[in-house]
């Protein structure tokens, strides 16, 4: 069994303590605790952290010593990058589709998959950052449309998004009445998932011509939420786009946890990707104790999973280092 954490830098690594001692001293203490993946977010909220011409000046170059401490170490990195959220790219971005209608601030900025040029941009950035950094993989997170909490009220109404909907629909925005329609939802849907799988085929594409691997952080609700944001993350598995696949089964309630498990080994178990349940050490579902996640990630291992990614690295204390030391130790 692998253990990864998907980790901060940027506030792991504050300003004036992130020399290489430092950067050796915070992952040798991952490292010894077993894990032997870091996926670091190395864009967040417009904020490079490693020399890229694509993306401009970095804030700061942390990917550097990343990628010197873990060779060091023996310790596989694969730096997220994506398309929306805080590690999108793209300057065209959702549009509300109501004029009244009130949107979350988060949700004005996030790059919209429909343009291709929001593709491109992070595209280029992982080319160029596999060809300076060497990594042994590249991490997908956001690869999506916006949250379908905010879509099944309020659907994109950029330029983009409304010359597709003119082609089928007949008006650029769609009206309540339309929504409540399953024709509608099939036609809508089936083209927000033909742009976001464009993109995870382009970042395949780069990361089989540097022969790296592709992993994905991936929504854990599959009908709910990841197929209404255009991420059909089973097909993508099945269609050997993904090496890795970390749905994000995160959840304090451990029948909740178990039901997401049930669920993801259907879907991810028997493909082509390697499975690795994510654990939510601390998000925004919650937060769970060192002895919790020793529940879960055992009861992940049980049903299949090849791996466990707990989210997020600075939220490990040291009894849960402890915790994953002895279970890395077991196996």
């Amino acid at each position: 069994m692998k253990i990864a954490v998907w980790g901060h830098p940027a506030s792991e690594l504050e300003p004036g303590a992130d020399s290489i001692d430092h950067v050796r001293d915070w992952l040798g203490r991952l490292r010894e605790a077993g894990v032997s993946m870091y996926f670091p977010f190395v864009l967040s909220g417009g904020k490079s952290f490693f020399e890229c011409e694509a993306l401009g000046p970095a804030e700061r170059d942390l990917l550097g010593p990343i990628m010197q401490v873990a060779g060091e170490l023996r310790m596989a990195v694969h730096p997220i990058l994506g398309l929306g959220g805080i590690v999108g790219a793209g300057g065209h971005v959702y549009q509300k589709p109501f004029e009244k209608t009130e949107v979350p601030g988060w949700a004005a900025k996030w790059p919209c998959p429909s343009w291709g040029e929001n593709h491109a941009v992070t595209v280029r950035a992982a080319d160029q950052m596999i060809e300076a950094y060497s990594p042994q993989g590249v991490h997908l997170d956001y690869a999506r449309y916006p949250n379908s909490s905010l879509l099944s009220e309020n659907p994109c109404a950029c330029e983009r998004c409304q010359e597709m909907r003119l082609k089928w629909l007949g008006k650029a925005v769609p009206e309540p009445r339309d929504m409540a329609i399953s024709g509608y939802n099939f036609k809508e849907l089936g083209w927000r998932g033909q742009f976001v799988r464009a993109f995870v085929e382009s970042m395949r594409g780069v990361t089989d011509s540097h022969g790296i691997q592709l992993s994905a952080a991936v929504r854990a609700r599959y009908y709910e939420d990841a197929l209404v944001e255009g991420q059909d993350w089973a097909e993508w598995c099945e269609d050997g786009l993904l090496d890795i696949v970390c749905p994000m089964s995160y959840n304090p309630c451990f029948g909740r946890f178990a039901r997401f498990i049930g669920n993801h080994r259907r879907l991810a178990g028997d493909t082509r990707a390697q499975w690795f349940a994510g654990i939510g050490r601390r998000s925004s579902l919650g937060v769970i104790d060192a002895e919790m996640m020793r529940r879960q990630i055992e009861f992940a291992v049980s049903a299949g999973a090849e791996g466990v990614s707990i989210f997020h690295a600075r939220a490990l204390e040291d009894e849960d280092l402890r915790v994953l030391g002895e279970i890395s130790r077991r196996d």
